[in-house]
This record gives structure tokens, sequence and C-alpha cells, in this order.
């Protein structure tokens, strides 16, 4: 497990990364029809930022579903959509 030093360098360089990546989607958005904003990504920070917090372990997640091979479904949705 990472040191919490580790933790917060990695958080702090892939918020560094994020606000890059947004700057360069603003900026170069090949549609004129509607700009994008640097806060239309806020949402997108707010998922990745909880999985690095939470330090969700996708590997231990996947574990408890067996292989297609195994009788285990070929996709396993991790996020369904809500009724309407």
């Amino acid at each position: 497990m990472a040191s919490q030093d580790e933790a917060t360098f990695f958080e702090n360089e892939l918020k560094q990364r994020f606000d890059e990546l947004v700057l360069w989607a603003v900026r170069n958005r090949p549609y004129t029809g509607a700009s994008l904003k640097p806060t239309d990504f806020d949402d997108s920070w707010k998922q990745i930022a909880r999985l690095t917090r939470e330090g969700i372990d996708v590997g231990k997640r996947n574990a408890a579903v067996p292989e297609p091979s195994e009788n285990g479904p070929q996709y396993v949705n991790s996020n369904p959509a809500p009724w309407p």
C-alpha cells in the first residue's frame, strides 16, 4: 500500500494532468456550435478523485465474478443505468 505522501503526490499530479487535458479540450474542440467550459468536466474529476481516494481495487471486484469459461457472464455492468 502506498504511503500518504505517495498518495497525495499521485492525486496532485493526476489533478494537474487532468487540468491540462481539460484546457486542451476546451481550446481544441472542433465543433463550433457549443463551446466547452472547464466546468463541464467537474463531474468527471469528481469520479476520478473518488476512485483515487477510495483506493477501489478493480481486481478484487472483478475476481468475485467468474470468468466466461467458468460459466460466468461475458459482460458485467458496473455502472447500471437508473430506471426512468
